[in-house]
């Protein structure tokens, strides 16, 4: 029995996404080249190829359309589809495999190593893309320190000359700019994959990221907008709206972690259930039976359940579907696939086995390594993020202090005893849009939370809801700023807080 409904009720129709194409033709071609091992005829082969939730899958389904509707020979229906393709990949993909069943060559033998010519290149890709990305957060974090810089520079400018709050602005708005579009860089850079699946039952984190999401979000922003009218102080609501924000971020850093470990056991234990299944001489069900569970690491307590629920009788691939659907991950998604209908329609369990494996493996080792560009860059972000904001805070709040110390020392309505001082003349008008660029840094500070926490969850990827673990860690850091650095800097100038 086949994933058709399962896989049909999660996505009805493809849309068609270039980022994708290359980790979608390697899952196609590696679950081609294991059911190719069952000796299923070619339509059967072009049939379960063309209804796979992959945007690869159109090219497929063409040909399938051809060879059925307009009794074309598949050989001529893949060369005329690959004729008419634009991506170069996928062209020279289907003109070989045009080529190889019109020689007569076994399929399963020119899958299998077209596959693993895939991974090569696909593989090959990803860490390109690594090499880039780990260029570009070096770069972005650069630019969002010198474009900092520059604004402390321009603000502490207005001391001694009057720049005007016009230029201050602009600069704000140049560094905001340059920040996003730092970000958005990042994002486009990174490569693009899907790590957790869209079904409607996930795992358990997954299930608790979605109901505090339903929650937080809400509280956070009704919480802050109460604040807001009450004339709290803004780091206050920065701060409450960061700590309602990290809830739902943590429940998925949680659940990414989850499947980084599942992703990363489930190729030892297919490929080992697949060796058992072939040496026994049995069912996949009696093979888990005779493995050792505790050699599937994190998978142990899944593997558990779904040994309970064959050894029950109920229908094995709605065992496996809920085994999929546990796992949140939808790399064992692809991966089970693979497996389950290899073996399900005939295949050798062991090469069926053996290629799934090589498959998981291949990616999670991939997002191993970007795990550790990713991982630096999100700490090196927040880090980054608490000493921005507090070099803001502090020079802003040292420019109230000093104004107000001049004003204090300004002469008495008719006195001339000051009046003639060299310095006074120095600060005499500068301090009239301290409160405008008081509002100008707070602004600054929510961008620059906004956006460092969207280049940090692009550089890492995952599940959506991972952006609230950074963006809330980064609004409580810019509201703690704005609450402890005034006394800080009033501490220093033995100066009290309330001045």
């Amino acid at each position: 029995m086949s994933f058709y409904r399962f896989w049909q009720r999660r996505s009805k129709k493809d849309s068609f996404n270039q980022e994708l194409l290359g980790i979608d033709l390697f899952s196609q071609l590696s679950y081609m080249s294991a059911i190719a091992t069952a000796g299923v005829s070619r339509a059967q082969m072009f049939d379960y190829a063309s209804r796979l939730p992959y945007v690869s899958s159109r090219y497929f389904r063409d040909i399938h359309l051809l060879a059925q509707k307009l009794n074309y020979d598949y050989a001529e229906a893949c060369r005329m589809v690959g004729e008419k393709t634009e991506e170069e990949e996928v062209k020279g993909l289907l003109l070989r495999l045009s080529g190889s069943l019109s020689s007569g060559e076994p399929e399963e033998d020119f899958l299998a190593r077209e596959a693993q010519a895939m991974g090569e290149s696909y593989g090959n890709t990803y860490e390109r893309k690594l090499e880039s990305l780990k260029k570009w957060t070096d770069a972005y974090a650069a630019l969002v320190v010198s474009a900092a810089l520059i604004i402390i520079v321009a603000v502490i400018s207005m001391m001694i000359y009057q720049v005007g709050t016009a230029f201050i602005m602009g600069l704000a708005g140049l560094m905001t700019v340059a920040t996003i579009a730092g970000s958005w860089v990042i994002y486009r850079t990174a490569p693009k994959e899907v790590k957790t699946h869209s079904l409607a039952t996930g795992s358990r984190e997954q299930q608790l990221a979605r109901s505090l999401f339903k929650i937080c979000l809400p509280l956070a922003l009704i919480i802050c907008a109460l604040l807001f009218m009450l004339r709290v102080d803004i780091g206050w609501i920065m701060v409450l709206g960061g700590v309602c924000l990290v809830p739902i971020g943590l429940s998925s850093l949680w659940d990414d972690r989850k499947i980084d470990k599942r992703d990363r056991d489930i190729a030892a234990f297919l490929r080992t259930l697949g060796g058992v299944t072939k040496a026994i001489g049995s069912t996949v069900t009696e093979a888990l039976t005779r493995i050792d569970l505790r050699s599937t690491g994190s998978l142990l307590p899944d593997v558990k359940k779904l040994l309970v629920r064959l050894s029950s009788g109920i229908r094995p691939d709605l065992c496996w579907q809920q085994f999929v659907a546990e796992s949140g991950s939808e790399q064992v998604q692809r991966t089970v696939h693979i497996f389950w209908d290899g073996i399900s329609l005939g295949g050798d369990p062991e090469q069926v086995g053996s290629r799934a494996s090589l498959y998981a493996m291949k990616i999670a080792l991939l997002r191993a390594k970007r795990k550790l560009v990713s991982a630096t860059f999100g700490w090196l972000s927040i880090a980054m993020h608490g000493a921005i904001a507090g070099l803001l805070v502090f020079i802003l709040e040292i420019m109230t202090l000093f104004g107000k110390t001049i004003e204090e020392m300004q002469p008495a309505e008719g006195s001339k005893s000051l009046i003639h001082l060299p310095a006074t003349g120095l600060f005499t008008f500068h301090f009239e849009g301290l409160q405008l660029l008081r509002w100008l840094v707070m602004v600054v500070l929510v961008i620059l939370a906004g956006a460092n926490a969207f280049a940090s969850k692009a550089a890492d990827g995952g599940h959506t809801h991972k952006l609230f673990c950074y963006l809330g860690i980064m609004l409580a850091i810019s509201g703690g700023c704005l609450l402890v650095v005034p006394k800080l800097a009033a501490m220093i100038f033995h100066l009290a807080p309330g001045m």
